[in-house]
Formats: C-alpha cells, sequence, structure tokens
C-alpha cells in the first residue's frame, strides 16, 4: 500500500474529529447540533426585527438558511466521532449468492439497510460494514476491508468469487483509497459522492489514480458541497486523469443532485432510479446474473 493511501484516514480524521463520543444515532447528532444552532437563529432573527421592524417570522427562513451549512457539518462531525455500527450481514433469498461489501456513510450502517435489502434481494449476499470501521487512526483500513472480504467469502452465504464493493461518501473515499488497489479480491467498485477532498492533501490525482486496479463506477451530484467533501469538479478531474491513464472509470454526474441524494432530506427519485439501474447492470456485468436481477424498483 502506498504511503498516501496509508495517511489518507489520519488526515481526514484531523479534519472532521471533534473528540470521543459513543455511538450516536442520526436523530440524535441532529438533536446536539440543534441545540447548538437555535440560538444563533434566534440572535439572527432579533437583530433583523431591530434593525428593520416587522414581525420575526418573516426572518427566521432567511436565518436559518445562514447557518444551515454549518449545522450539516456539526451533524457530520458527531457522527463521525460516535461509535461504529455493528455489521449487518444480508442473506439472498436462494440463501447463497455472489459477495457484495458495502460501506456505509458516515451515518453508519443502519441508515443504508433498505439500499443493502434490495441489493440481496436480487440475489447477492450483502456485507453492510460501517464505514467509520475501516476509516480509523490506525492507518489499517486496507488491511481490515481486505480481511472483511476474505471473511465474507468464506461465508455459508458466500459463493466463490471476487466482490463487488458498494461505498457511499466516507466508504466511497475508502474504497477509492482501498478497494481499488485490490483487484485480486474486488472485481468492480461502485461509489456514490464518495470523499475526494483527501487526494489532494496526500497526493496528486495522477499518482492516486494510477493505482486504480479494478472498473469504477462512480455517481456524484452536481450540487454536492457538504463539507466541500465530495465536490464534482474534484471527481471530474478524476475521470479525466483516469481516461488519460487509460483506467476503467465510469462517471455520471446528475445535475441537480446535492449530497446523500439516495435518502433522506436531499432524496431524488429520477436520480435514485437511474443509479440503481446502473448499479444492478454493472453488478450483473462483473458477478454474474442473479435471478432475481428483473427487481428493478429503486429503494426508498
Amino acid at each position: 500500500m502506498t504511503r498516501a493511501c496509508v495517511f489518507l484516514i489520519s488526515i481526514f480524521l484531523a479534519g472532521l474529529s471533534i473528540g470521543d463520543a459513543g455511538a450516536l444515532t442520526q436523530d440524535q447528532a441532529k438533536a446536539q447540533c440543534r441545540s447548538k444552532f437555535a440560538p444563533v437563529v434566534r440572535e439572527c432573527v432579533r437583530s433583523k426585527v431591530m434593525k428593520s421592524g416587522g414581525p420575526p417570522a418573516q426572518y427566521i427562513p432567511g436565518c436559518r438558511n445562514a447557518i444551515m451549512s454549518k449545522a450539516r457539518e456539526c451533524v457530520g462531525k458527531a457522527l463521525f466521532a460516535s461509535a461504529p455500527e455493528p455489521e449487518i450481514d444480508l442473506a439472498p433469498p436462494s440463501g447463497r449468492g455472489r459477495v457484495v461489501i458495502m460501506l456505509s456513510g458516515v451515518d453508519g450502517a443502519t441508515a443504508y439497510k433498505p439500499f443493502a435489502e434490495k441489493v440481496a434481494k436480487l440475489g447477492y449476499y450483502v456485507v453492510l460494514i460501517d464505514g467509520r470501521q475501516i476509516s480509523t487512526k490506525d492507518k489499517q483500513g486496507g488491511d481490515r476491508l481486505a480481511k472483511a472480504i476474505a471473511t465474507a467469502q468464506g461465508s455459508a452465504n458466500a459463493k466463490p468469487g471476487k466482490v463487488a464493493v458498494i461505498a457511499f461518501s466516507l466508504g466511497g473515499g475508502d474504497a477509492l483509497a482501498y478497494a481499488e488497489r485490490q483487484p485480486d479480491q474486488v472485481a468492480t467498485v461502485i461509489a456514490y459522492y464518495p470523499v475526494t477532498s483527501f487526494i489532494a492533501k496526500i497526493t496528486d490525482m495522477k499518482s492516486f489514480v494510477g493505482k486504480f486496479q479494478v472498473p469504477l463506477l462512480a455517481f456524484a451530484g452536481a450540487k454536492d458541497t457538504f463539507m466541500n467533501c465530495c465536490l464534482v469538479a474534484t471527481i471530474r478531474s478524476m475521470q479525466a486523469t483516469a481516461k488519460d491513464l487509460g483506467k476503467s472509470m465510469d462517471l455520471v454526474v446528475y445535475p441537480d443532485a446535492e449530497h446523500g441524494f439516495i435518502k433522506g432530506a436531499n432524496y431524488r427519485a429520477a436520480d435514485v432510479d437511474d443509479a440503481w439501474k446502473r448499479t444492478t447492470a454493472t453488478l450483473a456485468q462483473y458477478l454474474g446474473d442473479a435471478p432475481a436481477h428483473e427487481v428493478t424498483a429503486a429503494p426508498k
């Protein structure tokens, strides 16, 4: 493993860490940050009423929007500092299938369980891992991912063969840094709005992409500005570099999508449906047809 990849996690953690915390749900993180920013909104409204007069209600949307970016960062940092969630294993209806390793975003494995369940119903054995299990300060993320893959391949639920890795946000950064360098175990990587901000801090894009050894399909939102972790300009640079180097990378950019567009407040049905069809087609291409590939509805 390259020195650049070894330092990925420590550098990324340095930008996010807010101290140690126990297990924290997304709702708890939101509540924690709401208590921090609610007084800021109230003071903003009070100041505007004092300055311009009128009913306070007319100023609430603007004051709330003014702190929304920082509030979302607060939630992300709180979740990252929280303890990772346990792994979730999902066997296919037949009991055995090719392995799909899934790496969650910072909001944990539970947030991506509905997506994982849909993939399992296609006929794959899905192992859903909290991305924070890979992204830790001990710099052993690549080794942990390799061990997780080997363990999954040894399961009674697994059919033999290389695995696919589907990853989201933080987990997507892990997949780019680690899964892309494990061609003996990984057949394809599918990354949804992956973290890419760490790349410029550790190496240049050409050196980073030069280590890719696995076909990559990536999805990005053109309006993704969440913590500047996953900017579309960066992943477009990655795609251009991959083309120059003869690496296999397909990039799909959704013009109106923001970060996390497959769920929650940023959910976009049309984009999710398109990404789902491309995801299932890629799984079929690299892992072989699964018996339930006629299930084409996207996860809700």
